[in-house]
């Protein structure tokens, strides 16, 4: 009990304290075994649609090679073809700012989700 008073302190209002907290109101339901299966399903649900978003984003510019080459385009004029093979120069010019101007790229990634949402509807 004094264990999740001082969490609710420290970490505040996040599920995983919501979850303490109730157990303690009914320690038979929610014991460490379910907080763990809770968690690794967050975990697990969060990774698996990423990585389903990235897989229909690799194959959407192959299938469509004229979106792969604007969108490669675009890259290589914000940011900057460089040399080849000198990824760490290019990642060095991958900034946040960059990344904003990049419309086309939003509008490709965008137009994966439509098409291949993560979670359909």
């Amino acid at each position: 009990v004094m264990i999740c008073w001082v969490l609710k302190i420290i970490i505040g209002e996040d599920i995983l304290s919501r979850f303490l907290l109730e157990s303690e109101k009914t320690p038979e339901t929610i014991n460490d075994r379910y907080l763990r299966d809770i968690i690794l399903n967050f975990m697990i649900a969060g990774k698996d649609t990423t990585g389903g978003t990235l897989s229909w984003f690799i194959y959407f510019p192959c299938k469509h090679p004229l979106i792969q080459e604007k969108t490669a385009q675009e890259v290589k004029e914000i940011v900057g073809s460089g040399e080849k093979g000198q990824f760490t120069q290019f990642l060095e010019k991958l900034t946040e700012g960059a990344l904003e101007k990049q419309q086309y790229l939003h509008a490709a990634l965008s137009e994966t989700l439509r098409l291949y949402p993560a979670v359909p509807l």
